[in-house]
Parts: structure tokens; sequence; C-alpha cells
């Protein structure tokens, strides 16, 4: 992808003079996937050799200067977020994802501006986590039913890998990549999903509607990659301003019905509204004074 570079470095420059100017956050990043990648790297490299040694001796200062805002970290969120006897929490601010394992062998990868309550060990009855956001499961065998509970909608599981998408700005979605799961909306309507399908929640009937879909567009995520066939644009930016954590404005009503066909992988903010920009007619942005992305309609 080609950079127009006048706008990479106008953009660029506005936007750390916001981030200059923002307060620091109580909230501060998980980092500790990224600390267990690198001492799996350099525990992983065969000794001797001068790149061998450089790159450990590199990795090793990575580490260490993760390891300040890591513990900064711990210690917030023991500060704000005081838990229940036998839970915990782990949450993922905007433009972060993390991934971990449940007691009972299950895997979760919870996306941006997410957070999962858990208990540190299952008893009882079922499996039961509460979610706020976005997470992808790979559900362990079990004699006990797992369930997850959101605002709106329960999932009752049976060993199997699916996504949850429960944020509070859209749709309630529950999509199944394998085994076999039941949505329970809180009128206490219920359907049953196979593999490939997909239930959306009406939030105000809380109604359940049942499709197939090609489940890697709602799963791609936990390899950080996003990809949109044939969606409006204003479900995009949604999206987007999690990715990112940036906030991002459209001004034509008309321009967010456009559908838009594209994967983003390792691009920056730049680099993906240049490509918006030759995919559809629109032009952006920075509003320096609402610190904010602007999206205008490009057409004649």
């Amino acid at each position: 992808m080609f950079l127009k570079a006048e706008k990479q470095t106008e953009l660029g420059q506005s936007m750390q003079e916001h981030w200059k100017e923002m307060p620091l956050e109580l909230e501060a990043p998980d980092l500790s996937p990224t600390l267990h990648k690198i001492h799996f790297e350099i525990n992983n490299r065969e000794p001797g050799g001068k790149q061998s040694n450089r790159l450990i001796t590199y990795l090793t200062r990575i580490a260490a200067v993760l390891f300040i805002p890591l513990t900064i970290a711990f210690f917030l969120n023991i500060r704000k977020e005081p838990l229940m006897e036998g839970t915990q929490t782990i949450s993922t601010p905007l433009a972060s994802k993390t991934n971990f394992t449940l007691s009972d062998g299950s895997v979760v990868y919870l996306n941006a501006g997410s957070s999962l309550s858990f208990p540190k060990s299952f008893s009882g009855d079922k499996r039961l986590v509460k979610l706020d956001g976005e997470a992808y499961f790979d559900v362990a065998q079990g004699k006990r039913p797992f369930e997850v509970e959101t605002s709106s909608l329960t999932v009752d599981v049976y060993g199997t890998a699916f996504n949850v998408m429960a944020y509070n700005n859209a749709l309630p979605e529950v999509t199944l990549e394998r085994g076999k799961v039941a949505v329970t909306s809180k009128t206490g309507e219920q359907k049953f999903l196979n593999p490939g399908e997909q239930a959306r929640i009406d939030t105000i009937s809380h109604s359940i509607a049942v499709n197939t879909v090609e489940t890697n567009l709602f799963t791609s995520w936990i390899n950080n990659k996003l990809i949109f066939k044939n969606e409006p644009l204003g479900d995009v930016i949604q999206r987007l301003e999690r990715w990112y954590n940036i906030s991002i404005d459209i001004q034509d009503e008309l321009l967010a019905q456009k559908r838009l066909n594209a994967t983003i992988e390792y691009e920056s903010v730049s680099e993906v509204m240049d490509l918006l920009e030759i995919t559809l007619p629109l032009k952006f942005e920075y509003n320096k004074n609402e610190r904010k992305l602007v999206i205008k309609n490009n057409e004649p």
C-alpha cells in the first residue's frame, strides 16, 4: 500500500499533539502476554554466535523495559478493581488484546475494550463466566456445562469454539465455529446454533435471528486481522475505533451506508484512512479541537 507522505506526516503530527495533551489514564494495558512471548523467545534461542547473543541482549532489554509498566498495571488493577473472593477479572483497554487459559483448560481471547470475570477455580453445577465486550472461547470438554453471561444474552456450551460480541453500542452476536451452543435472550427465547451459524439479538425486542455466515469474518481478530466483506462503513468505523483507540466521526449518513471489502492486518490508522479514500468517495482530516478523525463525503 502506497501512502501519501505529506498526509501521513500531517496526521501523525496532529495526533502526537493530541496524545501529549491527554491525561494519564489509570487503566494500563496488560503486557504480560508480550513479556511471556519475549521470555519464550529468549529461552528457545540456542547459545553461541554473535547474532544469537545480540538478539538475546536486545530481547532482554525489551523485557526489562516492559517489566516497569507491567508492575504499575498490576498495582493499578489491584487498587481500582477490588474483586470478590474466589473471582478475578481480566480487562483489555482499547487498541489491545490478550489471551489466557482458565482453570478448566478453556482458552479465551479477549478483544479490545473488553473484560471477563471468572472464578479462580470452577465449582458447582456449571462453569460460569461474565463478559462485557468481545471474546473468543475455545472451551475444554467437562462434566459441567460452560456458560457465558452478558448483559443481553446467555450462551450455554458443551465443548466448542465460538465468538461472543456484546459491546454496548452494537447488536450482540454469537458466532459458532464448531460444536453446539444454546443462545438465550433476556426474555427467555432460546435458539441452538450449528457450526457456521450466527445468532444476532435485537436489543429492543430481545428476539434472536439465526443466519449462516463465514465465521472467519467474525473471528479473524484473534489472529490480529480484521476482514470486512460487503460491510457498511458505519459498522467498519465502530470496529476501527476499538482497534486503534481513536474517535472517528462520519459526517454523512449516506456515506455510512456505503459497503466495503477490505482486510486490515498490520496497517497504521493513516494507512487505513488512505485505503478508505481510494476505495470510497470520501476524504478525512484530523480535528484537533474535537480530537477525532472526521470523514466527509467527497462525491462531486
